[in-house]
């Protein structure tokens, strides 16, 4: 499935509250209720021990995944854009890859050129 069908499919079963503050707030509430739901599973394997579920695990990814797809929507966001985006940024920002060096001394100007530019495509790494 791509991207942007999965987000035209996800809004359909989106409660519209009628105002985009309204609907955006909702999102940003379901996207940390589910956060902290997926966050539960890992404390409790690592606290107390229990069994990861990774069939839970996926339920909430996925769960986290429509309410981020419906935010990009409410707000008229492009997730594929957005991810092209954040790729093209971390490429500047990690022109090999991750150091801790390169992820303290960012090239922000840089950075900040490129989530302005909206890149139509991601090269790809050496």
């Amino acid at each position: 499935m791509l991207i942007n069908e999965y987000v035209e499919l996800a809004s359909r079963t989106r409660v519209d509250l009628d105002e985009e503050a309204l609907d955006t707030f909702h999102m940003l509430l379901g996207l940390m209720t589910e956060i902290g739901e997926l966050a539960d599973v890992f404390k409790k394997n690592l606290a107390y021990g229990k069994k990861m579920d990774d069939v839970n695990i996926r339920e909430e990814i996925g769960d986290i995944l429509w309410y981020l797809a419906n935010l990009c929507d409410v707000r008229g966001y492009n997730l594929e854009e957005i991810m092209r985006t954040n790729i093209s940024k971390l490429m500047i920002r990690y022109p090999e890859k991750y150091s801790n060096h390169k992820a303290i001394n960012r090239n922000i100007e840089e950075e900040r050129k490129v989530l302005e530019s909206k890149p139509s495509f991601v090269e790809k790494w050496d």
